[in-house]
């Protein structure tokens, strides 16, 4: 027997406990905080829970376990205390951080088996606040805009609700399409139409239907190519995309929010088809304006909203790349997208992961979701153990699932 693996095998153990007694609550709590439990729950104790957990878990993590030398100890502190100056003094806003502080907190940890919680633990939340909404516990806000009826099952907003459906079926498919047998793609575009009955995400929902049809698309290629000539070019094209999925995605969006002008018929078409954000961006390009590191911004949008009015002074800008730019500069907007693009990089023999990446980079063109945790958990992998890094039955349960 190594004595020294064992002792190594009990300390990851020891540190994964540690992490997760800490995430699990925090992942509920952060979900808690952006649904309608706000009515009846004191913000106070949400907004609290949100940051001291996280918090808590990375200085144990830091000091305790984590095998840092002392120049990167000084770097992830000080960064820390930039983005909690940024949250506090300028921003007022509290995502950035609480992203950072995922990323950190993964560090050295099994990816995948975060995910998997994660699943577990935000599957749940979303049964306990859609069955809260329908029993009247909390609020289930209801809109009746354009002559739909939609539901946001425990969310501020119809589209949150979906959103989140979004990022799951996200984390199922990276996780589990390769096992997935023909009742498990329908199962799961079965949740997508029914979420779109109930909320009618239009937008999220198009990403949803996508992201199936292009990882079905990918497990067809990988088991069916004998001649594995369509499965290399397959792979060797989100190869080579995985760096410019993000960056294309950003840029493109802000190009067509700064040229946007009712006069042209064709951007005035794709505003429609978009409900208006590129006419809301380009609106906030003057009204707000940007910051090299940030500004505080009172987003007026529709959360909590139960008359069918549009809020007086409207002026929420959906789109990712374009909210993080107006409200917390241009630094960090332009951080951000290196990061995905370097998540994807990094990992960019996982075809699945950058099917990943592609998805949300699309999706966040018109979803302001990006650096939020209570949707978004990929932000993780980052300093989590390298996706391709398997223990030997891992990998070679992986490669028998291909």
């Amino acid at each position: 027997m190594n004595i020294s693996n064992s002792i190594d095998e009990k300390k990851r153990n020891t540190v994964e406990l540690l992490f997760f007694a800490f995430f699990i609550p925090w992942v509920a709590i952060v979900i808690l905080s952006e649904s309608t439990y706000n009515t009846i729950i004191p913000v106070q104790i949400t907004q609290i829970g949100r940051l001291m957990l996280p918090l808590c878990l990375v200085f144990l993590k830091l000091f305790l376990f984590d095998k840092h030398k002392f120049p990167q100890l000084m770097i992830i502190l000080s960064v820390l205390t930039l983005i909690l100056v940024q949250g506090m003094l300028l921003t007022g806003k509290d995502d950035l951080l609480l992203s950072t502080l995922l990323v950190i907190a993964a560090y050295g940890l099994d990816f995948k088996k975060i995910l998997k919680v994660y699943l577990l633990v935000s599957s749940i939340m979303v049964v306990i606040l859609t069955g809260s909404a329908v029993l009247g516990i909390i609020p289930n806000i209801v809109s009746h805009q354009r002559g739909v009826t939609r539901y946001a099952l425990g969310s501020i907003w119809c589209t949150d609700y979906a959103a989140r459906i979004f990022f799951l079926i996200l984390i199922v498919l990276y996780l589990y399409s390769a096992r997935m047998k023909f009742y498990h793609w329908i199962g799961v575009l079965a949740v997508a139409f029914t979420v779109y009955k109930f909320t009618n995400g239009r937008l999220d929902f198009s990403c949803m239907v996508l992201a199936i049809v292009l990882f079905f698309i990918h497990e067809q290629i990988v088991k069916k190519d004998q001649g594995n000539r369509i499965k290399t070019f397959w792979n060797t094209m989100w190869e080579k995309l995985a760096p410019v999925l993000a960056p294309a995605a950003a840029v493109f969006m802000t190009l067509l929010t700064v040229l946007y002008s009712s006069d042209n018929k064709i951007l005035s078409k794709i505003n429609d088809i978009l409900s208006t954000r590129l006419q809301l961006g380009k609106s906030a390009f003057t009204t707000i304006g940007i910051t090299p590191f940030g500004q505080e911004v009172t987003w007026v949008g529709m959360g909590y909203v139960v008359d069918d009015s549009t809020p007086k002074g409207y002026n929420f800008v959906d789109c990712s790349y374009l909210n993080i730019l107006f409200a917390l500069g241009v630094i960090v907007a332009i951080a951000v997208v290196a990061l995905l693009s370097y998540m994807a990089y990094r990992n960019r023999k996982d075809t699945r992961f950058v099917l990943v990446i592609a998805m949300i980079s699309l999706n966040c063109m018109i979803a302001h979701h990006l650096i939020e945790v209570a949707y978004n958990p990929f932000w993780a992998v980052i300093l989590a153990a390298p996706i391709c890094t398997l223990a030997p039955k891992e990998k070679a349960k992986e490669e028998a699932n291909e």
